[in-house]
């Protein structure tokens, strides 16, 4: 994993549990958003889960990938947003790694447009990950319109990787796939999120 991609794991964990409603912390008497009994003890809020998912186009996909993220227990959507950019720029990391593994390991055999395509497919995840960077400040910010615009900017890098290796049967088509739909996640929590002041 690159240095960058590690410090941006890391933040985002950080950001991501301080969004974690621990038992007894003092919230109020009453129910509020992102927090209920199961939260306060604990354990994973599917309610809220499925709040934060009713946006995304595989809803079932997206209450699965957040349930799993140990970090979702007793989170809010916002820290639920957190744990979504947390879990596309490890898409999009490995998707990085894998595209530049292919490329250093089969320098000699691979055809040239296979190459070419693959290099666009690196230089697009990069600028993936550099867009997946400024979603996790602008969620700290409040600036949900911003993380909008770069998750979508981040979707348009996967579907030029896409275009890059059209007509080409790869794992990257499932790799591409993949990756868009946990950005979808990310953009359906963002659609709940209350709006911007």
């Amino acid at each position: 994993m690159k240095p960058i991609a590690a410090a941006f794991f890391f933040l985002s964990t950080l950001c991501a549990s301080r969004f974690v409603v621990i038992a007894g912390n003092g919230q109020g008497q009453g129910e509020s958003e992102g927090s209920n009994t199961a939260a306060a003890a604990g354990e994973v809020n599917m309610k809220l889960l499925g709040q934060a998912c009713q946006h995304s186009p595989r809803k079932d996909l997206c209450i699965e990938s957040l349930e799993k993220d140990s970090n979702s227990k007793g989170a809010d959507l916002i820290g639920l947003a957190y744990i979504a950019v947390r879990l596309a720029a490890a898409m999009a990391a490995d998707v990085d790694e894998h595209m530049r593994s292919l490329l250093m390991h089969n320098a000699t055999s691979l055809d040239p447009v296979i190459q070419q395509g693959l290099a666009d497919c690196v230089e697009h995840y990069s600028d993936a990950n550099d867009q997946l960077d400024d979603c996790t400040a602008a969620i700290s910010a409040s600036k949900f319109k911003d993380v909008e615009v770069w998750v979508n900017v981040a979707i348009s890098d996967a579907d030029f990787c896409d275009n890059s290796l059209k007509g080409q049967e790869s794992v990257m088509v499932e790799k591409n796939k993949a990756f868009r739909l946990l950005c979808n996640n990310i953009l359906s929590i963002i659609k709940v999120l209350p709006a911007e002041k």
